[in-house]
């Protein structure tokens, strides 16, 4: 798991994250484009560019951090407009790509909170524990669910067994969801300064669990697609940005943050 080994929470590896999150679903997408959009593969190609471009800046650690994050907070925010645009058309039947109107915007959520993180990040604000666990878990408990429907998405029929599991660890992230959002609304007025209440705590401790598991199942059913074991159409490095999310979301809620 070399995204694991190499996990890093500096200022560059925190903008690589979420750079690269978005170059990934920028390359996923352009494989989804039918040759007769060819405008919006260019547009979408351009994007894949200049986000590749970022992310190498990311790994030199050589740029200013604070014009690297307004350089990856305007290309995100560009990337938004163009799914925006699309997902509007392909809502209205006037566009032809293969990518599901619910993956374009699971796309456009995680740029949004891509530009949510610089603004943080910028602002130098200070989140408790109590907001980050209750933002993570909402956040990214959905993005988890979506992971696992697409999963499905892309796995052949015949994988009888792996479509059980998927469906089993589906309705689970499914309910922690639902938990998140309950909790979501219960602790809106939480005296923060009382620290984390055990009940955020032992939701916490269900959803690293869960989501460790989740990690791992990523990872070896990632291992079957790169050895052609298990009859799919995902792309070949999608089972690694996906795990690499999880990896990030059971991380952030051990340590607290949100990054």
């Amino acid at each position: 798991m070399p995204y694991t080994d190499n996990y890093e929470r500096d200022i560059y590896g925190i903008i690589a994250f979420w750079v690269q999150n978005n170059y990934d679903h920028g390359r996923f997408f352009d494989r989804e484009i039918s040759h007769h959009e060819m405008e919006l593969a260019r547009a979408n190609q351009n994007m894949v560019q200049r986000l590749g471009t970022i992310f190498e800046k990311t790994q030199s650690k050589t740029a200013d951090p604070a014009k690297l994050i307004d350089e990856a907070e305007h290309a995100t925010r560009e990337f938004h407009s163009l799914l925006a645009y699309t997902l509007d058309k392909s809502l209205h039947c006037e566009v032809i790509i293969s990518t599901p109107q619910s993956l374009l915007d699971h796309m456009i959520r995680e740029a949004e909170e891509t530009v949510s993180v610089f603004k943080l990040l910028q602002s130098g604000q200070q989140v408790s524990a109590t907001d980050a666990t209750i933002h993570e878990n909402y956040f990214w408990l959905r993005q988890m669910a979506d992971h696992l429907s697409y999963i499905s998405h892309y796995l052949d029929t015949s994988n009888y067994d792996l479509h059980d599991q998927v469906r089993n660890m589906t309705k689970k992230f499914e309910n922690l969801f639902l938990q998140a959002n309950a909790l979501r609304t219960m602790f809106r007025y939480s005296r923060k300064e009382k620290g984390m209440s055990p009940v955020l705590n032992n939701f916490n401790q269900m959803v690293i669990k869960e989501t460790k598991a989740l990690e791992a199942f990523k990872l070896e059913l990632d291992d079957l697609i790169k050895r052609c074991a298990a009859v799919t159409t995902s792309p070949p490095d999608l089972l690694e940005h996906i795990a690499r999310e999880a990896h990030h979301l059971w991380r952030n809620l051990e340590d607290q943050v949100i990054l």
